[in-house]
């Protein structure tokens, strides 16, 4: 397992981690977690899924992820009081650093998701692009803040499959919404949730999600000491056999070649933060 990051302060816990896994060469996963500079409450979490194959897809993540942590770091701290400024400067920064990818390297050459927060004073602005993932914790209850940019979505959406059941397609890694890509498929959501509704902000990639459902997720943040949650939630996805299995119910609705997620298929990454540890 690779260990990528750990900033343990009295009031809170901030960590990225990501693992390699245990079948592909390349890490096209890239993670941040940092403080701005000049205010230690304001915290920017973003994790990147890179893909297009070989090295490229560690280049679109590695490069979205350096320029939103130059981005956040040089930003006026004006825009860092006003959620609609912030959240209107982010998204015209995206748009630019998709079309820099897309003229260096060409259309349907290489892409990545994009799943990010900045947690200010009072609000914490989240923003996705494609299948990774942002949940918030609380009162023992596990949300998914998020949406999937992928086909399968749609089913669950419609009401015609189970959310834990989506990782059981073989489309299911076919996404919607990504950087670097295609001009026509650099599209954001963005969700702006009080500080107040959550004590944990995680996110993860779909190395980890496919393997790993909510209620498992749900039952590591409550089983192990707060220091450790990250630690053991890409641990279980990519060295624990899950035993996973097609339920008959989607054997019996669809009429698709399904496959069962294998740990360690994929990078496996995640971000958390943690508010009131004393």
């Amino acid at each position: 397992m690779t260990s990528i990051g750990v900033q343990d302060m009295n009031d809170f816990i901030l960590q990225k981690k990501s693992d390699i896994g245990l079948i592909r060469e390349n890490n096209e996963d890239a993670v941040l977690a940092i403080n701005h500079p000049k205010n230690k409450n304001i915290k920017l979490l973003a994790l990147a899924d890179g893909m297009g194959g070989k090295d490229l897809g560690e280049v679109a993540s590695n490069f979205v992820i350096k320029s939103i942590s130059d981005w956040f770091t040089n930003i006026k701290i004006d825009f860092l009081n006003n959620t609609e400024k912030l959240e209107d400067s982010l998204k015209k920064m995206i748009s630019k650093w998709n079309n820099q990818l897309i003229e260096k390297y060409g259309n349907n050459r290489l892409g990545t998701t994009l799943t990010l927060s900045i947690v200010l004073e009072n609000q914490t602005l989240v923003l996705n692009i494609g299948d990774s993932r942002c949940y918030i914790y609380k009162n023992n209850k596990l949300t998914q803040v998020t949406e999937d940019d992928s086909q399968v979505w749609t089913y669950y959406k419609s009401g015609i499959a189970n959310k834990e059941d989506l990782r059981f397609f073989s489309t299911s890694n076919i996404i919607n919404a990504c950087i670097g890509l295609s001009s026509n498929l650099c599209n954001c959501t963005t969700t702006i949730l009080d500080n107040d509704s959550y004590d944990i902000l995680l996110l993860l990639t779909d190395g980890v999600t496919d393997l790993l459902t909510d209620a498992k997720i749900k039952e590591l943040i409550t089983k192990h000491k707060k220091k450790e949650i990250l630690d053991r939630i890409i641990q279980e996805a990519v060295y624990v056999e899950q035993n996973l299995r097609v339920p008959p119910r989607v054997k019996r609705n669809f009429r698709e070649p399904f496959y069962v997620p294998k740990n360690g298929k994929d990078n496996a990454s995640g971000v958390i933060f943690i508010k009131n540890i004393v």
